[in-house]
């Protein structure tokens, strides 16, 4: 069986979280969007490590660089909500002194994961749903521009 605080991931809705609670056969996670579910335990299996907390988002502890970069990093960063992305580069040029795009694309990437609080792989996770997606940046989008702002 599983943990609280464990990580696990259900294959056939490809999604993910930490569970909160196992009440027999169900389990039951909070994903990374902060959307509660829950499973028979059957369906799920042990994921390397939690999108997300209970207590918040966390962060990949890896950066990535340009040698990581595939065009699969290209297609997720061009599946972005422009809306988000241009709250993204606002925030940017808001605090750097230079041009959102002038950076490449690791260093787009790990912005948009630091400010959105959306790590890479969740965003590759859900880039087959774009309004999910899009609900998770808006969020961390507005923690962040409240702590900044």
């Amino acid at each position: 069986m599983f943990s609280v605080g464990q990580a696990v991931y259900h294959k056939p809705s490809k999604r993910s979280g930490t569970v909160l609670e196992c009440d027999g056969d169900r389990v039951f996670i909070v994903q990374a969007n902060g959307a509660e579910a829950d499973f028979p335990a059957r369906e799920l299996t042990a994921a390397a490590s939690p999108d997300r907390k209970p207590s918040g988002y966390t962060m990949v502890a890896r950066t990535l660089t340009m040698a990581d970069v595939t065009d699969e990093h290209r297609k997720v960063l061009a599946i972005i909500a422009p809306l988000a992305l241009q709250a993204v580069v606002a925030l940017y040029e808001r605090r750097n002194a230079g041009k959102f795009s002038a950076l490449d694309v690791a260093r787009k990437l790990n912005f948009i994961a630091e400010v959105t609080a959306v790590p890479y792989r969740t965003m590759q996770e859900f880039s087959d749903r774009p309004g999910e997606l899009r609900l998770m940046m808006g969020k961390g989008l507005a923690d962040s521009q409240r702590r900044s702002g």
